[in-house]
C-alpha cells in the first residue's frame, strides 16, 4: 500500500492503522479489499472527510491519499510529506510536529539585517550627495551672475567706445566691475571648498556677493516696462 498525505492546516488529530487492505482512520474502518487490479474507487464513494482523491490498485498495490492535518507547530516533514510506501500492518507512524515548547524559534533571514555601521555609512553617503548638490547649485548661480554682469559691462563699453555713453553709464560700469570682481573671487573660493579639512561633514561656504540690479537686463524688465 502507498499512502499519500495532503497537508492542510488544521488542529485535528489523525491516527491511522493498517491490516492488509483495511485502514482504520480515527476509529472508522475502511475495507478496500474489493478494489481489484486496475480498478479505481472514486473519492465520492468514500464517505469520510479524511480521504482526498481516488483509491486505485496498480501492480497489486493500493494507493490512496489521506488528509494529513498540520498543527500550528507543524514540522517540515509535515508540511512536505513524502509518500508512505510498503506500509506494514499495525499503527502507521506519521510525521511528527515540532516540540510544543518555548524553544521553538521562527526562521530569520539575517542577511537582511541593517547594522548600525550600514546606517552610518548610508547617512554619510546621503550627506555627501547633499553637499555636492549644494556646491553645484552655488557654482551655477556664480556662473549666471558673472555672465550677466560681464554682458552689461561689455554693452556699456560699446557705448563708451562710440562716444555715446553718459556719465551715469560709466558710473554703472565701474560699479559692475567691482561686483564682477567679487563674483569671480566667490567662484574661485567655491573651487577650494572640497579641499577643506571639514569637507564634506561641515564645509565652510564663502559668502555669496550681492546680486547687482541691472535695469537694462531683459530679466529685470516687467511686461508693463516693455
Amino acid at each position: 500500500m502507498i499512502i499519500y498525505l495532503s497537508p492542510p492546516r488544521r488542529d485535528d488529530t489523525l491516527t491511522v492503522s493498517k491490516s492488509g487492505d483495511v485502514l482504520v482512520v480515527n476509529g472508522e474502518t475502511f475495507d478496500f479489499s474489493k478494489v481489484g487490479e486496475g480498478d479505481t474507487l472514486p473519492l465520492a464513494a468514500i464517505k469520510s472527510m479524511w480521504f482526498s482523491g481516488d483509491v486505485s490498485r496498480t501492480d497489486g498495490e493500493l494507493s490512496l491519499t489521506l488528509l494529513f492535518l498540520n498543527p500550528w507547530n507543524y514540522s517540515p516533514e509535515q508540511a512536505f510529506p513524502v509518500p508512505l510506501k510498503e506500509v506494514p500492518d499495525g499503527a502507521i507512524a506519521l510525521p511528527k510536529p515540532l516540540p510544543n515548547n518555548s524553544e521553538i524559534r521562527g526562521v530569520i533571514d539575517w542577511s537582511q539585517l541593517i547594522t548600525a555601521s550600514m546606517k552610518a555609512k548610508a547617512e554619510v553617503a546621503a550627506h555627501l550627495q547633499a553637499m555636492k548638490t549644494a556646491l553645484a547649485a552655488k557654482n551655477s548661480t556664480a556662473v549666471i551672475q558673472i555672465s550677466r554682469i560681464q554682458d552689461r559691462i561689455n554693452t556699456i563699453g560699446y557705448g563708451i567706445e562710440a562716444g555715446e555713453a553718459t556719465p551715469e553709464d560709466e558710473a554703472e560700469q565701474a560699479a559692475l566691475m567691482l561686483s564682477l570682481k567679487s563674483w569671480k573671487a566667490y567662484k574661485f573660493a567655491l573651487g577650494k571648498v572640497t579641499a577643506q579639512p571639514t569637507w564634506h561633514a561641515s564645509p565652510v561656504w564663502p559668502v555669496e556677493p550681492a546680486i547687482p540690479e541691472i535695469e537694462a537686463s531683459p530679466m529685470s524688465r516687467t511686461v508693463d516696462q516693455a
